[in-house]
């Protein structure tokens, strides 16, 4: 019997279905391996600990883990790994982004640095513009999860920096190719977002309702529909869930910034 913990996390909107939910995509995730899913909890930090049995348990746990992130030391990382991680203290300091990615050293938990020159590099095609043009332009809010490729590492210091994978790249730019714009949405439930676009009369102004981590989401609007319109009457049903807007023409100004 095997238990760990992995970085999908739980908010307090929705503690009582969450462990629901995640043993439904883990369950389709292992369907063919030998394995059973005993007991998913979260701890007082809400991120999600699972218990497994079964003659593949180490096999599930390696891949929940590439597929979900966990806990690690830095040491047993390095330049070129590709980790599962979630934007930490958004817009909280000038020079970048923390990544919460279960990085720790023996002695306490660290933070993986997104620094603003990588963020400039791969979303601001190298254009010198401010760290908050490029958060507000593709709607990165607290606790969004992508995929980052660390880039370089400091084990004496316990120090970490990244970037984004060309697989969360080609996620975070798909809508912006398309001319369409998105809403991305942190800490709700697939339920929450279906009965908030119901009660708004806006069912019909969204493509698509994605699935990005257990209880995040990006709901890609229809052609000519604003993102920012929506904001304000989706979020009184939303309860404290942070919303982002991916707006193309903002992520435009970005590329054609002197």
């Amino acid at each position: 019997m095997l238990k760990f913990i992995i970085l999908e996390k739980t908010y307090n909107v929705a503690k009582h279905s969450s462990a629901k939910a995640l043993d439904y995509i883990l369950s389709r995730e292992l369907e063919n391996l030998d394995v059973e899913i005993v007991n998913i909890e979260f701890t007082k930090e809400n991120y999600a600990e699972i218990t497994l049995d079964g003659k593949d348990e180490i096999m599930a746990k390696n891949f929940i883990s590439s597929n979900h992130g966990t806990h690690r030391s830095v040491a047993t990382v390095d330049v070129g790994d590709q980790i599962f991680g979630r934007f930490k203290d958004v817009g909280e300091v000038k020079f970048g982004s923390f990544v919460d990615a279960g990085l720790e050293t023996s002695t306490q938990r660290i933070d993986a640095l997104y620094p603003l020159f990588a963020m400039r590099e791969q979303l601001a095609d190298g254009n010198k513009v401010p760290l908050m043009n490029i958060l507000r332009a593709f709607g990165i809010v607290e606790n969004l999860p992508l995929f980052f490729e660390i880039t370089k590492r400091e084990i004496l210091g316990g120090k970490i920096w990244v970037e984004l994978t060309e697989q969360s790249l080609d996620w975070i730019f798909d809508p912006v190719e398309r001319e369409l714009e998105a809403l991305i949405l942190c800490g709700t439930t697939r339920r929450m977002i279906k009965q908030a676009l119901i009660r708004t009369n806006h069912t019909e102004d969204i493509e698509v309702i994605e699935r990005i981590g257990l209880l995040e989401y990006r709901l890609v609007c229809k052609q000519g529909t604003r993102a920012d319109g929506l904001i304000p009457e989706l979020g009184p049903y939303l309860g404290r869930t942070k919303i982002g807007a991916q707006v193309p023409s903002r992520v435009l100004e970005l590329f054609d910034a002197v």
